[in-house]
C-alpha cells in the first residue's frame, strides 16, 4: 500500500513538471565530465605498458533466487531476429551462476518518446533497466524520485563496473548530489562540418576549404563554374533547446569557443569562463556574421525560396544538386556517405571538414547523453546492475547483444573490422540491432569494414584536441518562466531564420526588430532566469575555467 502511495506521488509530480522542462535539454547522443584545463584522455584507455590493472571484488548479492531483469529501451523497432538474440542472452543470464536471472528485453518506439516514460515511470510499471539521458529529462526525472540513486548500489552490486565508470564520469551524472545514470564510458563526437565535392574542387582550382573564407572562396568558384548545380541548399529547423533556426548557422561553430552554439535566447556562454553569459544577439559579432549571411544569400548561394526548401539537404547532395552543405552532421554520417557515394557515384569525391579541427576544441558528448537507470519501480535493482555490468564488460555479452548471431548475422575480419553475412538491407539483426548504444565498450566494440578506417581517423584527431563538454548535461527548467519563453521562442521563430538566410532588405533593422519583439515578449525575465539555472549548474558540477589555446 505505502508503495503505490509513492507512486501515485511520483505520477504527479512527473507529470507537473516533465514536459515543460524537456525542451532544452541538448540533442542526442556519449562522455565527457566537469570542466579541467588539460585535454580529456580516452575514458576506455588500457593500463600502461606492463602495468597490472587492480582486482575488482566480486558482487556481495545473493543470486541463490532466480528473478527477472526487465529492460527497456528506445530506438524504433525491434529487427527481425531480435526475440532471437533477447532468448539466448536469457539462456546465458540463467544459465550464468554469477546473475541467475531471466532477461526481458523490450524496446519501445522513438515516437513520442518523453511521453511513453513519463507513463512508465509514473504508472508503477516494474522496470529493471531504463534508457536515460539527458535529452530526455535526466536531471528532471531524477530530481522528482523517479530513479534510485546507485552511490551505494553499484559499489556493492557490480563493482566491476563502479570502477570501469570513471570518477569523472560518475560526478558528471549527479543530481542534487547522487548518482542515477550509469553513463556510456565510449567518446563519441557528433560535430556538424562543411562537406563539399572535392572532384569539383580539383577539376576547377579552388582552395581547399580550411576557414571560412576558403569555404566563402569554393562556393563562389562553385557559383561561376557550375551553374547548373545549387552552390547549397538551406533550410529551416527546429531545435527545441535553441527555437527555430536556418541551418547556415551550423557554420558560426568553427568561429566560436562558445559552450555550446545551442544556447538560447541570444545567449551565449564563454567555454573559458562558463560563468560569462553573454548577450549575442546585441553584439557587433552577431551582427558581422548576420551580414556575412546576407552577402552569401545576395550571392546566391542558396534559393531565395530556402525557407520553404523540405528536401532533405544529404538527399540534394547524393544527387548532385548541390556541391556543398554547410551544416553535415557527425563522423558517422560522412563515413556512411562516403562509402554510399563510391557505389553510386564511383567518379566523385568527397570532403569534410568538421568544425572542430580550425579551433582545435573537440568535446564529446556529455556523460548524461547516453545512459541507463534504475527506476523507483525496480524489483530487483541489484541484479539488474549485475547484467548491465555483464552487457557492458563481457566480450561474449556484448558480441551478441551488440552485433547477434557471429557466423549468421556477422563476421569479425582478420583486420578486426565487423562486416554482415548476406544482404545489410535483409539483415535479421543489424550492427548494434538492440539500441544498446549507452553499453559501448571500445575494447569490444567492432566497427563497419566500409567506414571504420575513416571513423577511427577522425576519432583519433579529436582525441589528440577533446576538452571536456560543460553544456549538454545542463537541463532548463522553464516552469518559471514557461509562458515568456513560449512567446520569446514565437518571435524568435518570425524573425531569426530570415536574419539568418540573409533573406532581409536591412540586418541592422531586422536585428532591431528581433530584438525589440523578443524583449515585449519578455526575454529579460527568461534570460535572467535561465542565467541562474546556468550559474547554479555550474557552482553544483564545480565547473571552471579552462586554458584552451
Amino acid at each position: 500500500m505505502f508503495r503505490k502511495a509513492i507512486y501515485a506521488l511520483l505520477a504527479v509530480c512527473i507529470a507537473a513538471s516533465t514536459f515543460a522542462g524537456c525542451t532544452s535539454s541538448g540533442s542526442p547522443s556519449t562522455a565527457s565530465t566537469a570542466a579541467s584545463s588539460a585535454p580529456a584522455a580516452s575514458s576506455t584507455a588500457p593500463a600502461a605498458s606492463g602495468e597490472k590493472a587492480p582486482e575488482t571484488p566480486a558482487s556481495s548479492v545473493d543470486v541463490s533466487k532466480k528473478v527477472d531483469v526487465i529492460m527497456w529501451m528506445t530506438g524504433g523497432s525491434s529487427p527481425r531476429d531480435f526475440e532471437r538474440v533477447s532468448a539466448e542472452l536469457s539462456k546465458m543470464t540463467q544459465n550464468d551462476p554469477t546473475l541467475n536471472c531471466n532477461l526481458q528485453f523490450n524496446i519501445f518506439n522513438d515516437s513520442n518518446t518523453q511521453q511513453k516514460m513519463t507513463l512508465m515511470l509514473s504508472s508503477g510499471e516494474p522496470i529493471d533497466l531504463l534508457y536515460s539521458a539527458g535529452y530526455l529529462s535526466y536531471p528532471l526525472f531524477a530530481n522528482k524520485g523517479a530513479y534510485l540513486a546507485l552511490d551505494e548500489l553499484v559499489p556493492t552490486a557490480a563493482p566491476a563496473l563502479n570502477s570501469y565508470v570513471t570518477k569523472e564520469m560518475w560526478d558528471a551524472t549527479r543530481v542534487n548530489g547522487n548518482i542515477y545514470m550509469v553513463p556510456c564510458m565510449w567518446e563519441e563526437w557528433v560535430p556538424y562540418g562543411f562537406l563539399w565535392r572535392e572532384d569539383l574542387r580539383k577539376k576547377h582550382n579552388l582552395p581547399e576549404p580550411t576557414t571560412i573564407e576558403t569555404i566563402e572562396a569554393y562556393m563562389q568558384g562553385i557559383k561561376e563554374k557550375e551553374p547548373d548545380i545549387l552552390v547549397t541548399a538551406e533550410m529551416p529547423s527546429n531545435f527545441g533547446v535553441i527555437g527555430a533556426h536556418f541551418t547556415s548557422w551550423d557554420i558560426l561553430d568553427m568561429k566560436y569557443k562558445w559552450a555550446d552554439w545551442r544556447v538560447p535566447y541570444g545567449l551565449y556562454i564563454d567555454y573559458e569562463d562558463p560563468t560569462k553569459v553573454l548577450e549575442w544577439w546585441e553584439s557587433d559579432e552577431f551582427r558581422e556574421d548576420m551580414l556575412m549571411f546576407k552577402r552569401w544569400a545576395d550571392a546566391g548561394y542558396w534559393s531565395k525560396s530556402a525557407l520553404a526548401n523540405t528536401e532533405t539537404k544529404s538527399d540534394q547532395f547524393k544527387a548532385g544538386k548541390i556541391a556543398c552543405d554547410l551544416g553535415f552532421n557527425s563522423p558517422n554520417g560522412y563515413a556512411g556517405l562516403v562509402d554510399t557515394i563510391a557505389t553510386t557515384h564511383p567518379d566523385w569525391e568527397v570532403g569534410w571538414l568538421p568544425y572542430y579541427r580550425p579551433k582545435q576544441l573537440a568535446t564529446p558528448n556529455h556523460a548524461t547523453q547516453n545512459g541507463y537507470s534504475v527506476p523507483l519501480t525496480s524489483q530487483n535493482p541489484e541484479r539488474a546492475l549485475m547484467v548491465l555490468e555483464k552487457l557492458i564488460l563481457d566480450k561474449d555479452y556484448y558480441r551478441l547483444s551488440q552485433y547477434g548471431f557471429e557466423g549468421e548475422h556477422y563476421q569479425e575480419t582478420e583486420d578486426g573490422f565487423y562486416e554482415y553475412i548476406g544482404d545489410p538491407d535483409a539483415s535479421g539483426f543489424p550492427r548494434e540491432g538492440a539500441r544498446l548504444w549507452a553499453l559501448r565498450n571500445e575494447e569490444f566494440m567492432l566497427y563497419p569494414k566500409a567506414t571504420g578506417k575513416i571513423l577511427k581517423e577522425l576519432n583519433d584527431e579529436f582525441r589528440g584536441y577533446t576538452y571536456p563538454n560543460i553544456w549538454t548535461g545542463f537541463t532548463e527548467d522553464s516552469n518559471p518562466y514557461q509562458a515568456e519563453r513560449a512567446a520569446v521562442m514565437n518571435v524568435q521563430a518570425q524573425y531569426l531564420p530570415a536574419l539568418q538566410a540573409g533573406l532581409v532588405a536591412d540586418v541592422d533593422a531586422a536585428i532591431t526588430e528581433l530584438i525589440d519583439k523578443s524583449k515585449v515578449a519578455g526575454l529579460d525575465k527568461v534570460r535572467e532566469e535561465y542565467t541562474n539555472q546556468w550559474l547554479a549548474y555550474v557552482e553544483e558540477h564545480n565547473i571552471g575555467k579552462t586554458t584552451v589555446k
